[in-house]
């Protein structure tokens, strides 16, 4: 299908995913906002535990109107957080029928995560096998809910557990910062990135196995001029997906200069601009 404004106004091929958080469509609102969202967003989050909550057709509605636009859905970490309290522990005697029973309903991802529970760090990689056995792309995350204990974590031990999640076998690893983006991970209490940690995060892993949670809109804004499109951001909330595909695509002031920078340069130079305007 064309995209509207095709003809003269390009946007960038492979650019990094979007990840959306959702808690709020039904089938009706999930398959309207698919349909317009379809060339932006990537992933659909079912947020926290919401997955739960819902009658089966109701949920199973909502995922084939995603998938039907192209968009992949992910289980919440939360969710399979709960699970494995639920069922007493995280062996695949635990987990099986319910990795089972989420992969009927037509999830393509899951999050895997440990950030409101213990989980051994000797088991991530098994648990993430036992998520690829039963049909998912992981994308695991490495960080903590409470930020107390997020801040333990030093830089150094983030990157040690982002590899070894990537070697046993996660498609991209999360940088936890929640539905806030304050206080936690790479982002200081007034929701500024940290860029010193997350280069070195990104210089370490690689920044198209990285997804950074990145809730506002500044954060978004920050991330895709230092990084480019090819940055992968989430925890974007559904109402803001239009708001960042356009940031990342260079299609606001905020970016334009930076993302469109050859056009932006060669416009400007032909136009004999002042140097203040370049």
């Amino acid at each position: 299908m064309e995209r509207a404004f095709e003809a003269f106004i390009p946007v960038p091929e492979g650019a990094g995913l979007i990840m959306v958080i959702e808690k709020e469509f039904g089938p009706a609102g999930a398959a309207d906002w698919a349909k317009a969202a379809r060339r932006i967003a990537g992933i659909v989050k079912c947020a926290f535990g919401t997955g739960a909550l819902y009658d089966r057709d109701v949920l199973e509605e909502k995922i084939k109107a995603y998938k039907s636009c192209g968009i992949s859905t992910m289980i919440g970490g939360s969710l399979t957080e709960s699970a494995i309290v639920n069922a007493g522990g995280y062996e695949k005697s635990h987990l099986e029928s319910y990795l089972a029973y989420a992969r009927s309903l037509g999830f393509t991802h899951i999050e895997f995560s440990d950030g409101s529970i213990y989980v051994p760090e000797d088991k991530r990689r098994d648990i993430i096998k036992m998520c690829i056995d039963a049909g998912f792309n992981v994308i695991s995350e490495v960080g903590k809910k409470d930020p107390d204990k997020d801040a333990k974590l030093t830089i150094k031990k983030r990157i040690e557990l982002m590899q070894k999640d990537l070697q046993s076998g996660s498609a991209m690893v999360i940088i936890e910062a929640r539905e806030s983006g304050k206080g936690i991970g790479v982002m200081t209490a007034d929701g500024k990135v940290m860029f010193p940690e997350l280069n070195r995060i990104i210089q370490s892993v690689g920044l198209k196995n990285v997804m950074i949670e990145a809730p506002n809109k500044g954060q978004q804004q920050d991330i895709y001029v230092r990084y480019g499109p090819g940055a992968n951001v989430g925890n974007v909330q559904p109402h803001d997906i239009f708001s960042a595909g356009a940031l990342r695509a260079g299609l606001r002031g905020d970016t334009m200069k930076a993302l469109m920078k050859d056009a932006w340069r060669a416009y400007h130079r032909s136009q004999n601009a002042p140097e203040d305007c370049m």
